[in-house]
């Protein structure tokens, strides 16, 4: 379905307590092209699925007027409600907002994961700020005789240093993001 089968029709955004965003299954139903009473029964069998915290929480029974003035009874949903609800529907509206939802989800964990990995790179070079020039070098020599297969105990050798030197330059390496964690042998090997 293209967006412009998708109806453009308007839902009103209101506020639980503590300031979160709801909207009425009423609206929901309509956006959706169901008829409410139907709305209501999956609402009903929903609730009695998940724990009555869930439910006390994002679905908050009100009233609205129906077209002839009367009160009529139905919900006001969270964004976690609604994700519920609607997740459990197959129509063509429903795919289309879940297709949807995965694109926002998989745009939210892009851009986590790219934060992640500018932190990861911040951090590193705040890392090497504390080391001297000098050391810089050594960790960096230390890296590249690693990278050819280089015990510790060669890289001490070649670096002019004691085992334990070079063990911490490969330790500070993999801290500053320039060498991968060793691989670990399974339990019993």
């Amino acid at each position: 379905m293209s967006q412009s089968q998708i109806p453009n029709l308007p839902v009103s955004i209101e506020f639980l307590p503590g300031e979160r965003p709801a909207v009425r299954s009423v609206d929901v139903a309509r956006h959706f092209g169901l008829k409410h009473k139907n709305v209501l029964q999956d609402i009903k069998n929903l609730t009695a699925k998940v724990p009555e915290s869930f439910n006390g929480l994002n679905f908050q029974p009100v009233t609205y007027r129906d077209e002839k003035g009367e009160e009529r009874p139905c919900y006001l949903l969270t964004r976690d409600a609604f994700t519920l609800l609607v997740m459990g529907w197959n129509s063509a509206r429903a795919i289309e907002w879940k297709l949807r939802y995965i694109q926002a989800f998989n745009a939210l964990e892009a851009a986590a994961l790219e934060n992640a990995r500018a932190e990861a790179v911040a951090a590193g070079a705040r890392a090497a700020m504390a080391f001297s020039g000098e050391r810089l070098d050594r960790i960096g020599r230390a890296v590249a005789y690693r990278r050819k297969g280089l015990s510790c105990r060669d890289i001490a050798k070649l670096l002019d240093t004691c085992t334990a030197t070079a063990s911490q330059d490969l330790r500070d390496a993999r801290r500053l993001g320039l060498l991968a964690a060793p691989a670990r042998l399974p339990q019993g090997a």
